[in-house]
């Protein structure tokens, strides 16, 4: 292997790494170099689950792959497995802090194995089907707003008649496509008991309309569950430090789920404007000589923990907060 080997201490834990693509999936335990290559079907899922059980790892990691992981995540969480999905791009951050710089499939599922024993992620529920429902949904219509307000820049440059035309008729299509999503999304909510609680307490905020919460229940299914800090990085709103030495840096925010900031930021632009305890907040900030942007950004942050709060006491906002006795 390139580069630092593990620790005899970490190379105990037994561990399990897949790698997992749309035909296969590789397969990695250690201590040792247990190794097994399977069709990503339902037959090599169970021949998979079968060889893990015999090999009794304490933590499988999976690398989160758009819906070729999901199947199998769900299969080893009906069998009592404790699986991890993370971050690919964490996952190659630390193959590149031990050196290993090379990528195939077999590699891949070796580095998931030592990231598992290493870093331990903590396990979550595999995601229900009607949630992963409306991600898809979610995220189409995002591709379909992007797409129109590409064509809607296009239009505007436009001076061929025929162009303009065909534009036109394409936006069209796509604002009735749109909606068509949009209501798919409501009907998927108001099917689900829980979700449409969800929903009900998320647009009681000034500020969060049907899309802005759809979007958190879709791509923010920890909400509720998790600290104001730990809901703000996830959401991607929390500024992160920039000190060396004697200079202080501007705090930025980085990483976290863009489509949930995107969400925020939209929320927020409505928020400073319709919500008396947003506005405030917003005009106390940039008052106080923070960029306007800056001060929408911590407003966003400041709907982001709200919610995760209002979630967790299941209760719709109130413009006055209730007095606990």
């Amino acid at each position: 292997m390139q580069g630092k080997e593990m620790s005899e201490q970490e190379t105990q834990k037994c561990s399990a790494g897949i790698d997992v693509s749309k035909s296969t999936l590789d397969a990695h335990v250690l201590p040792g170099s247990h190794t097994l290559s399977v069709a990503n079907t339902r037959v090599g899922i169970g021949k998979l689950k079968r060889w893990l059980l015999r090999l009794n790892p304490k933590l499988v990691v999976v690398e989160a792959t758009g819906k070729w992981h999901r199947e199998l995540c769900r299969s080893l969480t009906a069998s009592q497995i404790a699986v991890a999905i993370t971050d690919p791009y964490r996952v190659r951050m630390f193959a590149k802090a031990q050196g290993i710089f090379a990528k195939t499939d077999r590699l891949d599922a070796r580095v998931l194995a030592m990231f598992a024993a290493v870093m331990a992620p903590s396990c979550r529920p595999a995601t229900p089907k009607a949630l992963e429902v409306m991600q898809e949904l979610v995220t189409a219509r995002a591709s379909a707003v992007a797409e129109e307000t590409g064509l809607k820049n296009q239009l505007a440059a436009a001076a061929t008649n025929i162009l303009k035309r065909q534009l036109i008729v394409r936006i069209a299509q796509l604002a009735v496509h749109i909606k068509a999503l949009e209501r798919e999304c409501l009907k998927q909510i108001k099917a689900d008991e829980a979700l449409a609680r969800r929903f009900a307490v998320l647009t009681s905020i000034p500020g969060v309309g049907p899309i802005v919460a759809t979007t958190l229940i879709a791509c923010l299914s920890e909400i509720g569950s998790l600290t104001s800090k730990q809901i703000a990085a996830l959401a991607g709103l929390a500024p992160i430090a920039d000190d060396s030495g004697e200079r202080k840096g501007v705090r930025v925010i980085w990483g976290g789920r863009a489509a949930v900031r995107r969400a925020l930021y939209l929320a927020a632009l409505s928020a400073a404007n319709y919500n008396s305890d947003m506005r405030a907040f917003h005009r106390r900030l940039v008052a106080n000589g923070k960029a306007p942007k800056s001060a929408l950004l911590a407003v966003a942050r400041k709907l982001a923990v709200l919610a995760n709060t209002l979630i967790a006491q299941d209760r719709p906002w109130q413009s006055t907060a209730p007095q606990h006795a």
